[in-house]
């Protein structure tokens, strides 16, 4: 379980999270929506180490993580957790395989037959099996995707967040992705922490649904209610009539 408790943090002037709370529960997909700009990057990037909140707690298996130093973190905590940058983030010198291998050396204390095994397994399971030695220029969009999920499941992680999984991607594109996450948290038994604008893949593969809204999650809901909510903020953002102004 993943618990953000009362989290905040500004950039300069610019407060982004105002008290944002959330509970992640183990075996789930909880996706959190809101608007461009709102903080859910920030949110989530926050809870795998990468940006440090002024102040909240974040507690990972009942681990108050939050003044964790670097090592500490990376020795206890990020060996369960594995992020899906947005845009991939796959390094264009190095080939597929070779950019899962890096995060396996970094992770896992496997060796080289061990290492290639686990890529192997690891793109097999995202359907992309041969292209180890394919460099990420040469694939496609939604091929790019799954290699990057491909390197994110190979250290096993028992959380998996996605940084807006399907942008960019035509909606047949992105129904294989949202497929993807969602056969991979059964087969696997990832808990999935989700930021995305993709109201249709939401109610498709979640469990729950949250909104970020004002530096707080304003909703959480089951997904199967999201059409049902005695919220205005909510409904106008599901519905595509966001009316309000950031504050």
């Amino acid at each position: 379980m993943i618990e953000i408790q009362n989290l905040h943090k500004s950039f300069g002037p610019t407060k982004v999270l105002t008290g944002a709370a959330l509970t992640l529960e183990d075996g789930e997909i909880l996706t959190v929506i809101g608007k461009s700009g709102v903080g859910k990057s920030v949110l989530i990037k926050s809870i795998i180490g990468l940006i440090e909140p002024d102040s909240g707690r974040i507690i990972i298996d009942g681990f108050d993580v939050t003044n964790f130093s670097e090592s500490r973190f990376n020795e206890d905590i990020r060996p369960s957790i594995s992020f899906v940058f947005q845009g991939g983030a796959l390094w264009d010198s190095m080939t597929v395989g070779a950019n899962i291998d890096l995060a396996l050396k970094i992770q896992k204390g496997l060796d080289e037959r061990e290492r290639k095994v686990r890529i192997e397994e690891s793109l097999r399971l995202v359907d992309l099996g041969g292209v180890e030695n394919i460099y990420p220029e040469e694939l496609s969009g939604g091929m790019l995707k799954r290699a990057s999920i491909a390197r994110a499941i190979a250290t096993r992680p028992k959380y998996l967040l996605y940084d807006e999984p399907t942008t960019g991607l035509d909606p047949i594109l992105s129904n294989v992705i949202d497929e993807l996450i969602l056969r991979l948290n059964g087969e696997l038994g990832i808990t999935s922490l989700i930021i995305s604008h993709d109201i249709s893949g939401t109610e498709k593969i979640s469990n729950r649904v949250a909104l970020l809204h004002d530096g707080k999650i304003v909703l959480t809901c089951d997904t199967k209610d999201m059409w049902y909510q005695d919220n205005d903020i909510f409904n106008e953002f599901i519905n595509g009539k966001v009316v309000y102004s950031e504050g």
